[in-house]
């Protein structure tokens, strides 16, 4: 799922709930890993959370709209007054929390905000989420912020990932390949990793420069974090990583891989002109490119899928895609921010209509649905 602020977690909630009640609960249910970044991690988390809840007999309704409204809640106004109040006029605030004292700063606000606007339910450990993710009753979910020190991902997550930290090769013939992401888990044992609070992880994936705080994370040297988007903001260097991985388990156990991806932006499908620019533009472009980060990510992105499609082979691998696109009557495309109008979020949620979008959930239920079930799913997609 890709980052987006609640834009994002808005469309990967409305993706996620219409192909998973359509399939009763097949998509969950085979859904082994979520990756992504920032308002997309935030709108999964919270799915999954509920998944949980339900299968341990709460009383959860799974494809309710009012989990979509909570998820989508303000939680700009909180963060923008910390600025003003503690940041600025009172920084040595503190709070107390599993024995350990920290500065009651706009990450806090955000985190407790996010916290009331989900129900509290989200409020635990990393280390809670192990047994199960480890009994397979919920997927695997990997936090992956970006490192500031280094450009490496840091990777979050109950179970012990140090196979995602570099590409197999580099384990079959070492110094060929350099490392690229950290086990958070490994890196903090003594510093007792597990209890890091799963919305401070949700916190430090989607921390945008200026409107929250970059975290300083306890290492020797000191180790800076910030935003996934920055390395990955569609979880697919995760994703083909973990398949990679495990291509040959995949192969003897599985009938093959569905990756499922849910972006909350338009893909670049042309050339933006340069010319016509005035003297301040033509000094500036040069470094224009930097802000073209995102669209690099899917070329490169698009190019690891097709390696993937290589090492599994065609008939093993597919690739469907969800993709929000304002509509006609609302030219101005959702704010990416983490606050959302109700005419954003609704233009938003009627994405799941396009054409597009109705053809990925019909080749989603062929693939994972069984056949004596797919005419019934169609019908209710033609309805």
């Amino acid at each position: 799922v890709s980052g987006g602020g609640l834009k994002a977690a808005s469309w990967a909630m409305q993706v996620v709930q219409t192909a998973d009640s359509l399939m009763e609960g097949q998509l969950l249910g085979h859904t082994v890993l979520i990756t992504g970044a920032s308002g997309g991690m935030l709108g999964m988390a919270y799915l999954r959370e509920l998944s949980l809840q339900k299968q341990r007999g709460r009383p959860v309704h799974l494809y309710s709209r009012q989990h979509i409204d909570n998820i989508t809640k303000d939680l700009l106004n909180s963060v923008a007054f910390t600025i003003v109040s503690n940041d600025l006029f009172l920084p040595w605030a503190t709070f107390e929390t599993g024995g350990y004292t920290y500065h009651k700063d706009r990450g806090y606000i955000f985190e407790q905000q996010l916290n009331e606007n989900t129900g509290y339910i989200l409020d635990k450990a990393i280390g809670d989420y192990r047994q199960a993710e480890q009994a397979a009753i919920i997927p695997m979910l990997f936090i992956t912020p970006s490192i500031v020190n280094d450009a490496r991902r840091l990777i979050i997550s109950p179970q012990g990932v140090s196979y995602m930290m570099v590409a197999p090769a580099g384990q079959s013939h070492p110094n060929t390949v350099e490392a690229d992401a950290v086990d958070f888990g490994w890196m903090f044992e003594q510093q007792n990793a597990d209890n890091l609070r799963f919305l401070t992880a949700l916190r430090m994936n989607a921390t945008y420069p200026y409107i929250l705080p970059n975290v300083h994370l306890p290492s020797e040297p000191g180790v800076e974090i910030m935003d996934a988007g920055f390395i990955d903001n569609y979880g697919m260097i995760s994703a083909t990583r973990f398949i990679q991985v495990f291509q040959d388990w995949i192969k003897e156990n599985t009938s093959g891989v569905v990756l499922l991806q849910v972006s909350s932006s338009e893909k670049l499908e042309q050339v933006t002109t340069s010319g016509g620019q005035g003297i301040v533009e033509s000094l500036i472009n040069p470094i224009g490119i930097a802000g073209k980060m995102l669209i690099r990510q899917e070329f490169e992105h698009d190019n690891t899928v097709g390696f993937v499609y290589d090492i599994l082979g065609q008939d093993y691998f597919d690739v469907i895609r969800f993709m929000y696109r304002p509509s006609q009557s609302n030219k101005l495309e959702a704010s990416i921010s983490f606050h959302i109008t109700e005419r954003e979020k609704e233009d938003v949620l009627s994405a799941i209509q396009l054409e597009e979008n109705q053809a990925s959930l019909r080749q989603l239920v062929q693939l994972i649905t069984p056949p004596i079930k797919q005419n019934a799913v169609n019908r209710q997609l033609e309805e």
